[in-house]
């Protein structure tokens, strides 16, 4: 069903009041602070210094997304070359889909605070749906095959999250929001250090009725991480984080999660040449569907302990190790109750022959109840033309998906449905590889692209009806090879001392699954008028596709932004949402569902 008029769709005029509003003063400069390199925690499960990770990782910065109003996580991945991120279901609220180059959402894999959240059993289309930025305190987007380091379902990449540690004095936030489609928001935190410990606590609300009939969101979450240091030596934490959703899926289903996770932690600087860390998690995830045809449930709990380690064997040369153990049962409403556990091994070898070149080497093996055993690699490196201000990377590597407990047990027999389970079905894996370079464009700018191939073999397709009976379902191996391939571009940098910045993310994939845009494309620009105000202008476009479906038009969504420090304590903040009206589909699976409207929010932040 095509949106509602509103009395904003094509509204220019709001458009032009908005920059009116937060663009008065002329620009001033701000004083410049010196640029430190960046530390990469995803690539090897420690802190490493950018300029020596052998992987394709983007780091994006929270606070940078909400002040450009990008609040909900699904939205801010988008930002990143060779990530696709969006909803095929439906707007705010709904399950969302992840496509990192080019693979499925199962295909990838989201880590928080150190624990993996999501599995063959457990997709992180829910961790997407409720995913905000405000209580975020880095996120790290890993690309190509990851399974030397993360195991299964990293065939695409791994999303890495953690949650803020508490830093300087004792301090706190509210933000309240509110805007179109009956929608409401307010969120809060309070952080800070005391001696040698520090503590960071969020929480949120937010609820609306999105642009389309029967469509009505609401979730609550919160999350929080206390740390101390104990001794010289060990420093412990621990972290929770939760959020309880409920969607109504256009009046067909109501669709409820509750997802908790908490985490205990251990460092330890055994040594000048040996760090050692230890992390023990609990996860559990209920998610309930209720239609008229029925119940659909599912009840996920799993735990798990790990260790990593860093060992300084040489001044260019480091040795990373760590084992894990992981439990977990999930349930479903018709049927399926099962369990199992899942253990492994893991190591990596960085080491520096030459100046500016950096190699690694990792391996791990790990082993399934449900179904066996694999063995991961991956083989990385970078080098570093520091006068040109240039780095080549590339990198080979081996991943898998593992069967779910659906695709391995599942049996059911509905009035128009019946899926039967395959207990035969293996585990796909796939070879990929990328060649980039990073080129720095004077002092201000950065470009970088990286080609990729991703070759799957054995590809799980979890709904095929081989039988030819349109009605009966059931998971395969699907034969031949599958394959993944493209360009990743992202360009990024600031003039007039950094008065105006801007940043742009371009996908093309040669080859793809499910019928993925051919081109996708980011970019924001940002203007700071004055140091107390920000204006800016943001567009996503994806070319052609179905997702699986039916065709969907290309469609180019365009936003306005801005906010206003009033004073030191209290900013102003305005977005304007599909700027220019556009009407999209977000998928077509026989019944459209459609993409929302022009919206205008508008809040304000509070400090303390």
């Amino acid at each position: 069903m095509l949106h509602q008029p509103t009395p904003l769709r094509g509204s220019r005029q709001s458009a032009l009041a908005l920059i009116a509003l937060l663009a008065h003063s002329p620009a001033r400069a701000e004083e410049k602070k010196p640029e430190l390199e960046p530390l990469i925690v995803s690539a090897l499960r420690i802190p490493r210094p950018a300029s020596t990770v052998t992987s394709a990782v983007t780091t994006l910065d929270p606070e940078a997304l909400q002040n450009q109003g990008i609040l909900q996580l699904r939205d801010a991945l988008n930002a990143v070359p060779g990530v696709i991120s969006t909803s095929t279901g439906g707007q705010t609220g709904a399950v969302s889909s992840l496509f990192i180059r080019g693979t499925k959402t199962a295909d990838s894999q989201v880590v928080i605070d150190g624990m993996r959240l999501s599995d063959s059993s457990t997709p992180l289309g829910n961790v997407l749906s409720g995913g905000r930025v405000y209580d975020v305190g880095s996120i790290e987007i890993l690309r190509g095959p990851q399974g030397a380091i993360y195991g299964g379902e990293s065939i695409g990449g791994v999303l890495w999250m953690e949650t803020p540690r508490g830093t300087g004095d004792p301090r706190g936030s509210a933000t309240f929001e509110a805007g179109a489609f009956q929608s409401l928001a307010a969120n809060a935190m309070f952080q800070g250090e005391t001696g040698p410990l520090s503590y960071f606590l969020a929480g949120g609300y937010e609820e609306t009725d999105n642009d389309g009939p029967d469509e009505n969101f609401h979730q609550g979450s919160t999350a929080l991480r206390v740390e101390g240091k104990i001794d010289p030596v060990w420093t412990v934490g621990t972290t929770f984080r939760a959020f309880d959703t409920f969607y109504d899926d256009h009046g067909a289903s109501e669709n409820r999660v509750d997802s908790s996770l908490a985490t205990l932690y251990a460092t330890g600087v055994i040594s000048a040449r040996w760090t050692a860390r230890f992390l023990a998690g609990y996860q559990q995830e209920s998610y309930d569907n209720d239609s008229d045809y029925g119940n659909y449930g599912t009840d996920t709990r799993a735990g798990s302990i790990s260790t990593d380690h860093e060992i300084t064997l040489a001044e260019n040369l480091r040795l990373l190790a760590g084992g894990f153990f992981h439990h977990d049962s999930f349930q479903v409403t018709d049927g399926v109750d099962e369990g199992g556990d899942r253990y492994g091994i893991h190591s990596a070898l960085e080491w520096e022959p030459v100046a500016n070149l950096t190699t690694t080497a990792a391996f791990r093996w790990e082993n399934y109840d449900s179904y066996g055993d694999e063995f991961t690699w991956r083989l990385g490196s970078i080098y570093q033309l520091e006068k040109s201000g240039t780095s080549f990377r590339a990198g080979l590597g081996r991943s898998f998906r593992a069967p779910s407990y659906n695709d391995l047990f599942y049996n059911t027999d509905l009035v128009y449905f019946k899926y039967v389970a395959n207990p035969e079905l293996e585990a796909q894996t796939s070879i990929g590889w990328d060649i980039g370079i990073e080129q720095k464009i004077g002092d201000h700018h950065t470009l970088e692209a990286t080609w990729f191939s991703n070759r799957i073999e054995d590809a799980i397709e979890s709904y095929a009806n081989p039988s030819g009976d349109f009605r009966t379902y059931t998971a395969v191996n699907l034969p031949g090879t599958t394959t993944a391939e493209g360009l990743e571009l992202g360009l990024r940098g600031s003039w007039m001392e950094d008065a105006l910045s801007y940043r742009l993310a371009w996908t093309y994939l040669h080859e793809n699954l499910s019928a993925q845009p051919k081109n996708a494309a980011t970019v924001s620009l940002d203007w700071k008028p004055t140091p107390k105000s920000l204006v800016g202008i943001g567009a996503t476009h994806l070319s052609d596709h179905s997702w699986g479906g039916n065709p969907i038009q290309s469609y180019t969504i365009a936003r306005l932004y801005g906010s206003y420090q009033i004073c030191d304590k209290v900013k102003l903040h305005a977005r304007l949402e599909n700027a220019l009206d556009e009407s999209y589909q977000l998928s077509n699976f026989g019944s459209v569902i459609e993409g929302s409207g022009t919206g205008l929010y508008a809040g304000i932040t509070v400090d303390w």
